[in-house]
Order: structure tokens, then C-alpha cells, then sequence
């Protein structure tokens, strides 16, 4: 594929974010106890949510990938580090979803059709260790997806062109991610209102400014190099 279609794909990714992201933090599921979370495993909703997550973090690949290869022009290095912890983002929050669709629903429909007390037991027991796991997996998406925003912001904002707003905008976004990142571990209640704030209407913002940046670069023809005379 050529830059021109690339960066067209990358753009139509973009805006796609935007949907998913409000899919994601729009829609919310509440269960207060185990066996509510039970009843998720076959929840038509609840499934179709996930797999949007993964088509969204496909979505984000392909257009921070887009960024990268501009950003990429003059400062290579700083923007393929940016796409590598994209990458790792993406590869984290997929292997999550699908830990839940592949592992986590089958080990609750095991639980639901067992008859024998020690059954539930290791059953449940089993559930409870995956979602360790999972919580691990989601601070390396967290982690990795605020260092990618920081390191394509960094090539953006180290630039002499007019392209340095969205990299402050991306390295502010990183910044704003290794926040959250740390008050999983710090637990603020404030800090978690800013960082579901920063979910439902930055996010879906940064976004669209992404998909019609990209956009107008194809446009413009300026991220192209001049053939040589």
C-alpha cells in the first residue's frame, strides 16, 4: 500500500476510535455480586462490547501508526518508539478481551453446571486468579498506551511546522494516561473522576482532531518528499 492509502486508512481509523471510544465508556455493566457477574458470560451486550474493544484497539494501531509515519519524517526514532508501545497497547488489551471471551465465560459455564460444592469452589477460584491476571495486562495497556502518546507526541512537538499542537495535545495525553496509571496503585477518588472524564470526552476529542489531522495532511500533499531535480 502506498503512504497516500495508508494515511487514508489511518485517518477512517481514527474517526472509527471515536464511535468505539464512546461505546466503551458510554456503556457501562453493573454487577454487585458473583453470581450477577455469572450471567455476563452470555450477555449478547456484554460479548459485543468486548469484541468492539478489540476491533478498537486494531483502530487505534492503524491510526497512531499513521501518525507515526509523519511524525516519523524528521525524528524516527522517537515516533518508532511511540508505535512500538502502541503496539504493545494493542497486543495487551486484545489478549485481555480475548482471555475473557475464550477463558474466563467457558470457566462460567462450568461453574453454572456443576453440581458438587468443592466444584464451585476451585471454579470460582479459578475465576477470581484470572481477573489477577487481567489486572495485570490492563496496567501494561494503560502503561504502554500513555508512553506511545508521549514518545509520536514528542516527534510531533519537536518539529518547526504547525504539526506541534497535536503533539502537545498527544504528549499532555500521555501524561494524563501515566496518571491514571498510577492511581491504580494510589487509589484517589479524584483522580479517578478526572480520569473518567478524560475517558468519555477527551478521548473521543483527541480523536477526531487525529482522523482530520490525518485528513488534511493527504490532502495538503505536505508529507511528501519533493522528488529530487
Amino acid at each position: 500500500m502506498r503512504q497516500t492509502g495508508f494515511l487514508k486508512l489511518a485517518a477512517f481509523a481514527a474517526f472509527a476510535t471515536v464511535l468505539t471510544t464512546l461505546g466503551i465508556h458510554f456503556v457501562e455493566f453493573q454487577a454487585d455480586t458473583f453470581q450477577e457477574r455469572l450471567r455476563f458470560a452470555h450477555d449478547p451486550a456484554y460479548l459485543a462490547q468486548k469484541w468492539m474493544i478489540i476491533l478498537h484497539c486494531l483502530l487505534v494501531i492503524v491510526s497512531m501508526f499513521g501518525v507515526a509515519e509523519i511524525a516519523g519524517h524528521r525524528h524516527r526514532g522517537l515516533a518508532a518508539l511511540g508505535a512500538l508501545f502502541i503496539a504493545v497497547f494493542g497486543v495487551a488489551e486484545i489478549t485481555r478481551m480475548l482471555g475473557v471471551l475464550a477463558y474466563l465465560n467457558p470457566l462460567k459455564d462450568k461453574y453454572l453446571a456443576a453440581q458438587e460444592e468443592i466444584a464451585h469452589q476451585v471454579i470460582q477460584l479459578q475465576i477470581e486468579s484470572f481477573g489477577l491476571a487481567a489486572s495485570v495486562l490492563f496496567l501494561v495497556f494503560i502503561l504502554a498506551f500513555a508512553l506511545g502518546n508521549f514518545f509520536i507526541g514528542w516527534a510531533l512537538a519537536s518539529q518547526s511546522g504547525k504539526d506541534r499542537w497535536l503533539g502537545w495535545v498527544l504528549m499532555l495525553w500521555g501524561l494524563l494516561t501515566l496518571l491514571a496509571f498510577a492511581n491504580y496503585f494510589w487509589e484517589n477518588s479524584l483522580i479517578d473522576s478526572i480520569v473518567g472524564l478524560n475517558g468519555k470526552f477527551l478521548q473521543p476529542l483527541i480523536r477526531l482532531a487525529i482522523g482530520v489531522w490525518l485528513t488534511l495532511k493527504v490532502r495538503s500533499g505536505e508529507i511528501f518528499p519533493r522528488p529530487a531535480r
